[in-house]
């Protein structure tokens, strides 16, 4: 085999053990898979409804999200749970953080026993506000996972201590 093909190889596979190793993994049944739906309220102001599909329960979710709009700097102005599905958590933030254009939202169901976990079922979980830092006015709003320090990544706990990666999918949609 010449020194070229070697080199494809081994690079292909270095390539699939990385997209390996970032993977959905869900080991209690199907995929879940967890939306992202922006949409615009007016010509400064997006909202990214936030859904999730599971088949199991889950007790705690961790959703990293980057936003974007061309060179426009962007806040999360702030995030709503009334009416989704996890309002009945007992932990509910969202962090924002405007020098990397980001939100975290952190889900727990309860720290003792009291408050039940996410049934299996699908709907709305949050709903993020996002405008621009400068009032300037947002065409497109582009929606993505990422890593927020301290190592938050898109990931849920189903009971006891199993861990869930969701698929990640952007809905994209037209005021």
């Amino acid at each position: 085999m010449s020194l070229k093909k070697t080199a494809l190889l081994t690079l292909g596979l270095a390539l699939i053990a990385v997209f390996g190793a970032f993977a959905q993994t869900d080991k209690l049944g199907k995929i879940d898979t967890l939306y992202a739906e922006p949409y615009q309220i007016d010509e400064k102001n997006w909202g990214i409804n936030i859904s999730l599909t599971n088949d199991e329960d889950i007790v705690g979710i961790s959703v990293p999200l980057r936003f974007t709009s061309g060179k426009l700097r962007l806040v999360a102005d702030s995030t709503i749970f009334k009416g989704g599905r996890t309002e009945h958590f007992r932990v509910k933030f969202a962090r924002a953080d405007t020098t990397i254009q980001s939100v975290t939202i952190g889900l727990i169901a309860d720290i003792g026993v009291t408050v039940p976990p996410l049934k299996p079922g699908n709907g709305r979980i949050a709903t993020i506000f996002v405008s621009s830092l400068d009032g300037d006015k947002i065409a497109d709003l582009k929606v993505d996972t990422t890593t927020t320090n301290p190592g938050n990544t898109l990931q849920m706990v189903s009971p006891p201590v199993n861990e869930v990666i969701p698929v990640f999918i952007v809905k994209n949609t037209k005021k």
